[in-house]
Formats: C-alpha cells, structure tokens, sequence
C-alpha cells in the first residue's frame, strides 16, 4: 500500500485538474479527508497565500495563487 499523500499535496493535486475549483468537489474526491480538515487546510494556505478563495452564495472557490518569478539579475 502506497503511504498517503498529506493533505495539501491532495489540494494542490485538485487544482492542477481544476484550476479554479469548488469545495465540495474537493472533499468529494478524497473521502479519506472531512470536510473539516480540507476547510483547515484550505483556510491556512489562504492566510500565507498560496491560495484565495471567493465565497458565493452557498458555495465556495478555491484557486491557486500563481507564484511570482522574480528576474534574475545579469
């Protein structure tokens, strides 16, 4: 048995299929995780900003943060 992924390589994984995804489509692919944890997980790496996150009405966005490159001097 292959050891388990933690979980915010599993968050990382959803948004390289999805790159703007929904919440419930998160917790829906890795049942091993509760909602909870992804909600944790998802709100920390919002804090550092690795991700944002756009509420809706009834639902929520997730969406990778795109990482700045900086230029490397000549």
């Amino acid at each position: 048995m292959a050891p388990q992924k933690p979980i915010t390589d599993r968050v990382y994984d959803f948004l390289q299929t999805s790159p703007e995804g929904q919440f419930e489509a998160l917790t829906a692919r890795y049942p091993e995780f509760t909602a909870n944890e992804f909600y944790a997980e998802v709100s920390r790496l919002s804090r550092t900003g690795k991700v944002t996150i756009t509420r809706g009405v009834g639902v929520f966005t997730i969406k990778r943060v795109e990482e700045k490159v900086t230029g490397v001097p000549s």
